[in-house]
């Protein structure tokens, strides 16, 4: 294994086996990002089998799938609801830092916050599953962000485990977004190229690449998929192709990934796609593009 900076990783939820990785790993992936795991007993098993082969284990909230897929309220404008986000974020550090997690995962703002106008998109959150502007003004949800992001921190130093972001929908609040990361700089960003793509799509007036700009810095991982559109629908988490990167029907999430990486050479990324929609071989052959992409761009990949 050469001892390069950046890895790539397959997502692994719900459930491990040694058969699943085999079908999706090849010489360049190095991790794994894992969520919803049946037991501990099943936490126990990925964990000695990433240790053994010298692979990298990050977390995606919950760890645990018992309770069903739920994600902590991280901008609750409930103090009750907040406080209880943030227990729950303690139990996952907690459980990612006793498995040897390289990083634990949570979506900000969680709720999702933003309102009309937008394109009504079936599939974005509705109106029970985000916060509006009256429900959580902007200067609620600075202060608020800064009281999660010093709690962070500090869970960081106690546990000793990394604390990653995904940014979910802010609607005009990007900018207390933006501030938060440049203001707590240990606490790493993950972007998510198909979130990325959709808002600029269904949020008139957002400019992804001048997100990219100031988001940058911050990035340590990217969540890789496409979305392919209709035109009142969106299907999403598709292998990124080279036959979606002139098709105005798709994402551009190769486009984001290169610029990206011309300006950050150290982030990670996880294919966060369904790989059963493409072969085997095209499989390996996205690994390969990506991996060119990002060489092209600076930065080497870490190969087994």
């Amino acid at each position: 294994m050469t001892l390069n900076s950046r890895r790539l990783q397959v997502g692994m939820w719900n459930q491990f086996t040694e058969e699943s990785w085999e079908q999706l790993a090849d010489k360049h992936i190095s991790g794994m990002e894992i969520c919803s795991f049946p037991s501990q007993d099943a936490l126990r098993e990925v964990s000695h089998f990433c240790r053994n082969h010298g692979i990298e284990m990050g977390v995606h909230a919950p760890m645990l799938g018992e309770a069903g897929y739920w994600l902590p309220q991280l901008n609750a404008p409930i103090t009750e609801q907040f406080q209880e986000a943030l227990g729950q974020v303690v139990g996952e550090v907690q459980l990612a830092s006793l498995y040897g997690a390289d990083y634990v995962l949570f979506h900000y703002p969680y709720y999702p916050v933003f309102q009309e106008p937008f394109k009504p998109y079936p599939k974005l959150p509705d109106a029970g599953h985000r916060y509006h502007y009256n429900q959580l003004s902007k200067d609620r949800f600075r202060d608020i962000s800064h009281r999660l992001f010093e709690h962070l921190c500090e869970l960081q130093l106690r546990y000793g485990q990394r604390i990653v972001l995904e940014h979910d929908f802010f609607g005009e609040y990007g900018d207390v977004l933006i501030d938060s990361f440049q203001a707590y700089p240990d606490i790493g960003f993950v972007l998510d190229t198909a979130r990325l793509d959709i808002t600029r799509r269904a949020f008139h007036g957002f400019d992804p690449y001048c997100f990219l700009d100031q988001m940058a810095p911050s990035v340590y991982l990217v969540h890789y998929s496409n979305v392919y559109y209709e035109e009142d629908k969106f299907t999403h988490h598709l292998p990124v192709l080279p036959e979606h990167d002139h098709d105005v029907r798709y994402g551009d999430a190769s486009a984001y990934l290169r610029y990206l990486a011309a300006k950050n050479s150290r982030f990670h990324i996880t294919f966060e796609h369904n790989a059963s929609l493409v072969t085997r071989q095209q499989l390996h052959q996205i690994y390969k593009r990506t991996v060119g992409m990002l060489e092209q761009q600076g930065g080497p990949v870490l190969i087994r």
